[in-house]
């Protein structure tokens, strides 16, 4: 009796299916084209033939991917139609339409008996009218103070309901059942599937972290997560997959000779705008872009979160640009040599931890040097100043026309550390024997091209301002 007893306890051991459905989110994948989940759902050999998965939003069954099954297996997903959204969000909405329910029941009770109490004639008062008017009165006081009280109460809950159902965006869920076909018998169905997740929003975030002081650039690349599907995701891996971009650079206006064969240039004045205050992941590089990896904690519903996916430092060179030929106004250069590939795209840029305004990055190549503006430089004012324009004649013989003018360029810096400066400004050039141009300026020019473009390389210090003076006489026959 104890030798049958063992045989079957043993035969219960080896024979019995395993209980439950389990399903083990594994890996969420970012691409150009949308979000990916990979899950791993495993199902007892009793439970195949009446399982019925569920996955958010509406999916298509040909959407879905099979990674693996068990060896032997070929398994096929049978559309069941469209269930309600699942989890704690769409149960807290269900709730809040119960208590909605609820208080409106409440008020269609409270308003019977107000149009029944404003109904009421004097026979109906009793033998004490006054007394009868009184608690009157007191009751529809406290009716109208219970309809304000639930009135309030709709507005809230109506405000919350309005946030889960619209800003967390609740999908219907598709029900799909597997149906295996299998050489054999095995009594766990391991299934790994991977299909488009809906509901998942995501961006991009870049930030550059310039310092001046050390010479150094530093390059954040992050991404920012929202879950609106009602439901936290787990823990799992993150995989993110970036594609170059076209770039789109932001730099000073190209230079323009004067020829004084030309109608006259204006010259406006423009002052800079106000200051504007303000676990390690793997990079694997692709053929085009880069792949992220990041171990991602778990994902709770409608808050943001940010995931950094990549830092690198550089040592980089900052400069102060004024082209001053053009609209008095300065730009933040910067030039590097990357070491790896990062992708461009929009960023954040930070001068020692103040904030300038965002732009578009280029991808950077390895050993490939970048010169890049940054953007306009709020802290650098940069006036021009007409001192002197006159014309008079000159000659006794050969009468002639000679115009003086005398004009000055102010540079002021707020920056905290000194920075070089290089300023461009556009000289007279003459194309004809007959017209003589004559241009001097203090402090002279270190470089002066056939144009008529004159390049200055100084430093900008805080606090003290740099002035160049220049002058230019142009002699031309009289007419």
């Amino acid at each position: 009796m104890r030798r049958l007893a063992l045989i079957l306890v043993l035969f219960l051991l080896v024979e019995a299916p395993a209980r439950g459905l389990t399903r083990r989110p594994l890996e969420l994948s970012l691409t150009p084209e949308g979000a990916y989940l990979t899950e791993e759902i495993s199902l007892s050999a009793g439970e195949v033939r009446e399982a019925r998965l569920s996955f958010p939003g509406r999916i298509d069954p040909g959407n879905i991917t099979v990674l693996g099954v068990p060896q032997g297996c070929l398994v096929n997903f049978i559309p069941q139609g469209f269930a309600k959204p699942q989890g704690p969000v769409a149960e807290e909405s269900r709730r809040i339409r119960a208590e909605l329910s609820k208080i409106s029941r409440e008020e269609e009770v409270l308003s019977l008996q107000e149009k029944w109490l404003l109904r009421l004639s004097p026979r109906d008062l009793g033998r004490d009218p006054l007394s009868a008017l009184k608690r009157l009165g007191l009751k529809l006081e406290e009716i109208k103070t219970r309809q304000a009280e639930l009135e309030r109460k709709r507005a809230a809950l109506k405000k919350r309901l309005l946030a889960l159902e619209e800003k967390l965006a609740l999908k219907e869920e598709t029900l799909l059942s597997p149906v295996f076909r299998c050489e054999g018998a095995p009594s766990t169905y391991i299934l790994r599937v991977r299909y488009p997740l809906s509901g998942l929003e995501y961006r991009e975030e870049r930030r550059v972290l310039v310092w001046p002081e050390r010479s150094r650039v530093e390059f954040r690349l992050g991404l920012w997560l929202t879950e609106r599907l009602g439901r936290p995701l787990p823990e799992l891996l993150l995989r993110y997959e970036v594609r170059p971009k076209g770039p789109t650079l932001y730099e000073p206006p190209p230079f323009r000779p004067w020829y004084v064969d030309e109608p006259p240039i204006r010259i406006l004045t423009l002052k800079a705008p106000a200051a504007v205050k303000g676990r390690a992941p793997s990079a694997e590089p692709l053929l085009e872009g880069r792949l992220y990896q990041v171990s991602l904690s778990a994902l709770s519903p409608g808050i943001p979160r940010f995931v950094l996916l990549e830092r690198r430092e550089f040592p980089a060179r900052v400069r102060v640009e004024v082209p001053a030929y053009s609209l008095p106004r300065a730009y933040l250069a910067m030039s590097l040599l990357p070491r790896v590939y990062l992708p461009g795209g929009s960023a954040r840029i930070f001068l020692s931890g103040r904030e300038l305004p965002e732009r578009k990055l280029p991808d950077l190549r390895p050993g490939r040097r970048l010169d890049l503006y940054l953007s306009e430089d709020p802290w650098v004012e940069v006036t021009r100043k007409i001192l002197r324009d006159y014309e008079e004649r000159v000659g006794v013989v050969k009468k002639r026309l000679r115009r003086t003018l005398r004009w000055q360029i102010e540079v002021k810096s707020a920056h905290r550390e000194r920075l070089p400066l290089i300023l461009y400004e556009r000289i007279p050039v003459s194309r004809k024997k007959e017209i003589r141009v004559s241009v001097t300026a203090d402090p002279p020019w270190n470089e002066l091209s056939p144009q008529g473009r004159a390049t200055w390389h100084l430093t900008l210090s805080p606090g003290k301002p740099l002035k160049i003076l220049l002058q230019a006489v142009i002699e031309r026959p009289a007419p």
